[in-house]
């Protein structure tokens, strides 16, 4: 009976060492993923950052609307814009932007904005995420 007891301390311990050890690796992937956007603009601010993730997992082919990023990560309409516009090709004061998405009217309502990826934004989102994997 005590050696059992001592079995299982010893594999519950291994469990939270292994644990510990996932939840660092996972911090310094989560370290190294903000270090590699930090690489295209070094002020990049966590809205860009939010809004960026946000149309890569719930963006298709077709995009997804300023709106619904607005009120989904509840930011306000003009910072949905802005950070937007930052991660596009040409940024709000028309110099070079990041270049991760795109923004373009809806063919069907002209008044409304779409955003998706661009290719570089995918092939970004894509080696990200698989530092999380």
């Amino acid at each position: 009976m005590v050696s059992s007891v001592v079995v299982f301390t010893y594999k519950a311990r291994n469990n939270t060492i292994k644990y510990e050890r996932e939840k660092m690796k996972s911090g310094l992937n989560l370290l190294k993923i903000i270090e590699e956007l930090r690489k295209f603009d070094a002020q990049i601010e966590a809205q860009a950052v939010a809004v960026f993730f946000f149309v890569s997992v719930y963006g298709d082919k077709d995009g997804i609307s300023m709106q619904k990023i607005s009120e989904d990560l509840d930011i306000a309409q003009s910072s949905v814009s802005r950070n937007v516009y930052k991660l596009s090709d040409i940024n709000r004061h028309k110099k070079t932007g990041i270049g991760l998405l795109e923004a373009f009217e809806d063919p069907m309502e002209r008044r409304r904005k779409i955003v998706r990826l661009t290719a570089k934004g995918r092939r970004v989102y894509s080696t990200l995420l698989e530092w999380v994997k």
